[in-house]
């Protein structure tokens, strides 16, 4: 090997080691930046007492076609709410998810949709709602399964709203508490209709702590059996979609009809 050679090949090789060492770099430390991956973390949401809130510093764009994939557990009977996105100019959510013991429901555009299905308690449960302007579209599915798909020849959804895990305090009307406790993991957006990875974080909104802030301790409890407690930051960009599984919902055996409340 003469020394032109051997020069060329130890900067190749310095350079490829210096590119291993900064993936494994970003695969061994959650810290970023911006913030770190939450996967070792769940919102605890007790009625409209608790709840996180979009940080400033980010916001949702115009999107015309989105998904937004959350994994729940239902812990105490009574009426939720997982999360809810609302613009300046209307305080009914033009997204969101709530339920109770017979349904769920999806807000679109401020239209409350009725799905005749329900989770079982203290479970986990993957919930994506995906919205397709160009489509006309929109779906709700529970563990990768569609539960529901309809028509919406619709605007999208307004752009730089404010974005709320749990039930928002000013839309409680007296006497109408929300009473339920539920838990909310891994809420995130992409502009996309695509299938994604369980642990794979979101595009536009991730599970990660520079897109949130909480009201109070109690709403943010660390819990090392979460389903991504173990994934870094680096994976949480590159996890592989999930595999299709049973989920453990109660449906009916036709595909159930929506209703919607105006």
């Amino acid at each position: 090997m003469n020394t032109f050679t051997h020069h060329l090949w130890t900067t190749r090789s310095e350079s490829a080691f210096l590119q291993v060492l900064w993936l494994f770099y970003l695969g061994a430390s959650p810290l970023t930046a911006f913030g770190y991956f939450l996967g070792d973390t769940k919102a605890v949401l007790h009625g409209c007492e608790d709840h996180w809130s979009l940080q400033q510093s980010a916001s949702v764009p115009l999107l015309f076609q989105m998904s937004v994939c959350l994994d729940v557990r239902v812990l105490a009977p009574g009426a939720w709410v997982a999360f809810s996105y609302s613009s300046v100019h209307d305080p009914r959510p033009e997204l969101g998810l709530e339920g109770d013991e017979g349904a769920l429901y999806g807000w679109l555009l401020g239209v409350r949709h009725r799905f005749p299905v329900s989770l079982a308690p203290a479970r986990w449960h993957r919930v994506c709602l995906r919205r397709d302007v160009p489509g006309n579209s929109f779906s709700l599915e529970l563990a990768g399964r569609l539960v529901a798909k309809w028509t919406v020849i619709a605007r999208a959804v307004t752009p730089s709203g404010s974005l709320w895990l749990g039930c928002r305090p000013r839309r409680r009307a007296a006497g109408a508490a929300t009473a339920g406790r539920v838990e909310v993991y891994m809420f995130r957006v992409w502009a996309d209709l695509g299938r994604h990875g369980p642990c794979e974080d979101g595009t536009v909104i991730g599970w990660n702590a520079r897109f949130w802030g909480v009201t109070s301790p109690r709403a943010r409890q660390t819990d090392r059996d979460l389903s991504c407690a173990q994934t870094t930051e680096f994976e949480s960009y590159f996890a592989t979609p999930p595999v299709s599984t049973s989920a453990d919902i109660r449906h009916q055996h036709e595909p159930p009809s929506c209703h919607s409340d105006t």
